[in-house]
């Protein structure tokens, strides 16, 4: 939620307070559970419902808060694994990613563009957020509003949980990364999918700078079939100034 129950215990409290006073509930189902508070306070004397207002009440809202969030909770680890996430950056050349998610300089980059007259899936790419704080997927008022029945959150459709997808710490933050979110298609099992592009869409390919010949001459023997139009770097590192450099080979 980005706050603790507790911060908001009071604020539904005095939120079903107004509903209280107000002739009718409004926004509210006959069924509800704010509904069903609201007729029982006005039935009972003063005396009663000052009790039911400071001592009952509020636990009751405590419960109703936790049931909420733990909802929310389980269908989010219900839909971790149904996501497909591909993450792309900006960059080709930091050091620190070439290091983590390259072998330590032994593997290559591929650059992607998107073609006008292609339905392009890059198109949908979006940026990632960076900040030490989570995301916040509704305010405390939202909240408040969801929890008195008055304006459901869409807590069941994954596009409330977008947000956390596309979230990370500053520490994340020299990637410049986007990503492309998807799910799992009818059928799929496992964690992740398969989805073709066409070859046009392949820009250039960076080589790393530790890349054994035997794997470069490979990789530039693929790119002979449809991808002539490719191309090809080959990477070196300046250690005065701790970079890397790309040279053009083809």
């Amino acid at each position: 939620m980005g706050f603790k129950i507790e911060e908001i215990k009071k604020p539904v409290v005095d939120e079903i307070i107004k509903l209280l006073y107000w002739r009718v509930a409004s926004g509210t189902h006959s069924t509800s559970f704010v509904e069903r508070v609201v007729k029982r306070l006005r039935k009972v004397n003063n005396t009663e419902r000052n009790i039911i207002l400071s001592l009952r009440l509020p636990q009751l809202i405590c419960e109703k808060i936790q049931l909420n969030y733990d909802n929310a909770k389980n269908k989010w680890a219900k839909f971790i694994p149904e996501f497909r996430i591909l993450c792309l950056s900006e960059v080709c050349d930091n050091l620190l990613m070439w290091s983590l998610c390259s072998d330590s300089h032994k593997g290559a980059v591929i650059e992607l563009q998107c073609i006008n007259e292609l339905d392009s899936a890059w198109l949908v790419a979006q940026p990632v957020t960076y900040q030490d704080s989570p995301p916040i997927l509704a305010t405390k008022q939202e909240w408040i509003k969801h929890i008195t029945e008055q304006n459901p959150l869409n807590v069941h459709q994954w596009e409330f949980y977008e947000p956390c997808t596309i979230t990370k710490t500053k520490d994340w933050e020299y990637q410049k990364e986007w990503r492309i979110i998807s799910f799992s298609r009818p059928g799929e099992s496992g964690h992740y999918s398969d989805y073709g592009f066409s070859p046009r869409e392949v820009r250039s390919v960076y080589l790393g700078c530790e890349i054994s010949d035997e794997d470069a001459n490979d990789i530039i023997s693929l790119l002979q079939y449809d991808l002539d139009h490719m191309r090809i770097y080959r990477g070196k590192k300046i250690e005065l100034e701790r970079k890397l450099s790309f040279d053009r080979i083809i």
